[in-house]
């Protein structure tokens, strides 16, 4: 037994002893009151009873009466009857309030004790993960028949007549890049890595836990920033220091499908990832300074008129740039996937495992698509405008290492440095040697756990008895022959494509990779690509140039053997015109493109763009066949109570990220997530609202009798509630700041003064340095912020208690609340004080936190 779990077990039985003895206590007090005729002695009696009920010396009830001018009163024969009726019938709630919190103190011991002891819960189909590691290992290998990239194209391209000067500044540029990576590693910069490694479930559970481990640990964080420096100082010797001579593989469920990741020790991670974020950091800084293409930033301005006309637009001129395609929106998205290794990946994630209310680069995307879309209808809309979305097919898996050593040299990095990534890309795979000519078979099954080859290797009869010595001697040299046999059967190959996962190096070659897509995209067709991660779309009124765009996009992909995804292509026009002309216009469109138009929609998560509506909407379609397959495993009978409800947590916070609440798509954008989630919660649980669903199986599975408040579900699990997500809460934070804006957009609020200037009826309004468009474009991507209640004085008391009981409970100093439980305890904090009479209605020293944070580690790792 561990000792965190010794701890709980302390905890857990003196919860139920405390159950006993309150509630034998309470009865006590009742039965010393049943007999007594006068009000003022069973007030008395409640009184000390109550007072009395302690736990370590501390009382476990505050706030009596006291009962000194009280009896004075009644001793000069003052008339008080209905004030103490009333003050008898508070102590006899409190009373009641205090057998409420003894029973649910054994209750919520027992609910933790549920889920602490399930082991090795599986809520996914093993077999699918497994094929999906093979396969993937498969391409990491080269398994499959990858066309044979051009390599000659990239030198074409860097050689271009407006580009050639600039990548040889780069080149002159980057000449310090090994000394950059090579600098003093801080403490500061290996905690940040460690806060991204902690907080990511991407993360094996092992160096999650050693993460949180090292930054509680002054020292140890000292000596890993020692070490980590001693490794840059010789470049030359930084590789995978393999223990095993070949790297493990973790498949896992992301979003909505398994990926394969690489697991290897903490050191080695951070190291790879400092590694990776001084290169990329530094690359960034190059790109952004001198390709002369639209990723550049430029610090353009203008004097901007005073327009006290249209008052609603005019707060947003102070910070206008010359055209809408110098917007500060695309410098922020530019190489953004660097952002994904520190702080976790809030910055690039969708956010599944968290709920944050921080705008991501994926939802500046759909914001940036949106305001475009807003934007244009407004200022043409006697125009067609043409929408793309474009996504590969297992991004990372893909790109070849001759492309990725090519385009290095092309840039400029040093040789050393070149070096140094060819060893991170070259991924060692065990494999099975007399295989190793059929590597294109499908059938083929690649050993990559180390505990499956120990098995094979000792299957061997060790338990025979009475066996003569020589006997024995000859099954050992038998043994060791076998085990030699073994060893030769299998080869390590390394990796030919891919980039590992997880991984900052991996991140800042990616983007790298992209970059040079877009400024071939940019240089054949003066279209802006809107990009994060391999997410990407165009959009534009001029048929020419989108064609062009394109066409730029599948040819490089395909010249450099990279595979888009077909299936999640996408295309959207709006035009003014009738279906007839616009069929001509699609046909003629069809005629610029060598390469079939897709017949899909443009897509962004759960949100689809429709043509009729002008808009995007709920991909009602595609997200209820996420919540069916979410149904299957979620109602499965062996899953523990809590670690169901973190379930439903993870994806429903994931479903509403999303569909992108925070970006101002429409009016009723809030509502209509809002109504879905609703229907998403009845969809799961057979038509029933997961809180109803979890109290009646609260009452049959612990045989909880009376009263259970629906508001303590939603209670975080450090605070005795079981944690359960409360979209509503949540998205009450976004509504009220849509407020303000719903009177900056153009065709939705009428009584919006019109200025003019707004009508181009041009192709280029991106690019018109008008200051009406761009502030109004500009409101359309200011970011929405999650906001916090307006509190009455009472609930600000109770905030405060909230904050200060959380610090008692967790050892450390907590001075604020977040947003959402702000919005939590104002709609249903009555209902908790109601019931218990207080906040604090658990024994803090009984929380079993350890039991608490390893669950949450747990449940974790169960979901993906």
């Amino acid at each position: 037994m561990s000792e965190n779990q010794f701890i709980a077990n302390i905890k857990k039985k003196e919860s139920s002893l405390q159950r006993i003895k309150l509630l034998d206590h309470y009865d006590k007090i009742l039965k010393r009151i049943k007999n007594e005729k006068s009000t003022m002695e069973r007030i008395r009696l409640l009184v000390g009873g109550l007072e009395s009920a302690t736990f370590a010396q501390v009382p476990l009830h505050k706030d009596l009466p006291n009962l000194k001018p009280i009896q004075f009163e009644v001793s000069i024969g003052s008339k008080i009857d209905k004030k103490l009726e009333k003050m008898e019938k508070d102590l006899l709630k409190k009373l009641e309030q205090g057998k409420r919190r003894a029973v649910y103190a054994s209750f919520f011991s027992d609910l933790l004790e549920e889920w602490a002891s399930t082991e090795d819960l599986k809520i996914h189909n093993e077999e699918e993960r497994f094929n999906c590691e093979q396969s993937a290992i498969k391409k990491l290998l080269n398994v499959k028949e990858f066309k044979e990239p051009d390599l000659g194209f990239l030198e074409q391209l860097t050689k271009k007549k407006d580009l050639e000067k600039q990548f040889k500044t780069i080149k002159y540029s980057l000449l310090e890049l090994t000394s950059t990576i090579t600098q003093k590693v801080m403490q500061e910069e290996v905690k940040e890595h460690l806060n991204g490694i902690s907080s990511s479930y991407k993360h094996c559970l092992r160096n999650r836990k050693l993460a949180i481990k090292t930054l509680k640990d002054t020292v140890l964080l000292n000596e890993y920033a020692g070490a980590l420096t001693i490794s840059l100082e010789n470049l030359e010797s930084v590789d995978w220091n393999l223990e095993t001579s070949y790297l493990q593989t973790r498949t896992i469920w992301i979003k909505t499908k398994f990926r394969t990741y690489i697991d290897y020790g903490l050191y080695q991670t951070l190291l790879w990832n400092i590694i990776g974020e001084r290169i990329g950091y530094s690359l960034k800084k190059f790109l952004q300074t001198n390709l002369d293409h639209p990723l550049k930033n430029k610090e353009t301005s203008i004097c901007i008129r005073n327009n006290s006309e249209n008052k609603y637009l005019s707060n947003f001129y102070s910070t206008c740039c010359a055209t809408i395609k110098d917007h500060p929106v695309y410098t922020e998205l530019f190489m953004g996937l660097l952002k994904s290794s520190l702080g976790s990946s809030s910055q690039t994630d969708y956010n599944m495992q968290s709920s944050s209310t921080k705008m991501t680069h994926f939802h500046r995307i759909i914001q940036l698509l949106s305001a475009k879309i807003t934007t244009n209808k407004e200022v043409n809309p006697d125009l067609n405008y043409y929408v793309f979305g474009i996504d590969f097919k297992n991004y990372f898996d893909q790109f070849d290492h001759q492309v990725v050593e090519k385009i290095l040299d092309l840039v400029g990095f040093p040789s050393d440095v070149i070096s140094l990534i060819n060893k991170f890309l070259k991924i060692p795979f065990k494999i099975p040697a007399n295989k190793l000519n059929d590597l294109n078979e499908k059938e083929i099954e690649i050993e990559v756990e180390v505990e499956q080859e120990k098995k094979k290797k000792e299957e061997k009869e060790e338990d025979k008895e009475k066996e003569v010595k020589k006997e024995k001697e000859k099954d050992k040299e038998k043994e060791k022959e076998k085990e030699k046999e073994t060893e030769e059967e299998f080869i390590i190959k390394k990796s030919l494509n891919g980039l590992p996962m997880n991984y900052t190096l991996s991140n800042t070659l990616s983007e790298l990779i992209m970059t040079l897509l877009e400024v071939y995209v940019y240089n054949e067709s003066e279209i802006r690509i809107i990009r994060c991660v391999d997410d990407m779309y165009i959009c534009s009124n001029n048929q020419t140039k989108i064609s062009k765009a394109y066409n730029a996009i599948q040819f490089f992909c395909e010249t450099l053997g990279m595979d888009l995804n077909l299936d999640k292509l996408g295309f959207n026009i709006f035009t003014p015109k009738t279906e007839k002309l616009k069929s001509d216009v699609v046909n003629n469109l069809k005629q610029l493109l060598n390469y079939p138009l897709p017949e899909n929609s443009v897509t962004w998560g759960y949100l689809i763009l429709s043509e009729e509506k002008g808009k995007f909407i709920i991909n009602s379609k595609k997200l209820f066949q996420s919540v069916d397959w979410l149904k299957e495993r979620i109602n499965k009978s062996n899953i523990p109570i809590i670690t169901k409800v973190n379930l439903f947590n993870i994806f429903i916070k994931y479903y509403i990220s999303l569909m992108a609440p925070m970006v101002r798509i429409s009016r009723d954008h809030l509502q209509n997530i809002g109504k879905i989630t609703i229907e998403i919660e009845k969809r799961l649980f057979n038509g029933n609202r997961f809180d109803t669903e979890l109290i009646q199986n609260i009452k049959k599975k612990f045989q909880f009798e009376g009263e259970f408040p629906k508001a303590l579900l939603y209670f975080p699990i450090t605070a005795g509630g079981l944690g359960l997500w409360r979209s509503a809460s949540y998205l009450t934070g976004f509504d009220f700041k849509y407020t303000f804006l719903n009177c900056l957009l153009f065709s939705e609020n009428k009584s919006s003064p019109r200025e003019k200037d707004y009508i181009l009826n041009s192709e280029d309004w991106e690019f018109t340095a008008n200051t009406t468009i761009y502030a109004a474009h500009g409101a359309l991507l200011q970011e929405i912020e999650h906001a916090s209640p307006s509190l009455s004085s009472e609930q600000k008391i109770r905030v405060n208690d909230f904050i200060s009981r959380g610090s008692e409970v967790g050892g450390t100093r907590r001075v604020n609340l977040n947003n959402y439980y702000q919005w939590i305890i104002s709609f249903l904090g009555e209902d908790v004080i109601s019931h218990f009479g207080t906040f604090r209605f658990l024994i803090t020293q009984l929380v079993p936190m350890q039991i608490i944070i390893s669950g949450r580690l747990k449940d974790t790792e169960t979901t993906v």
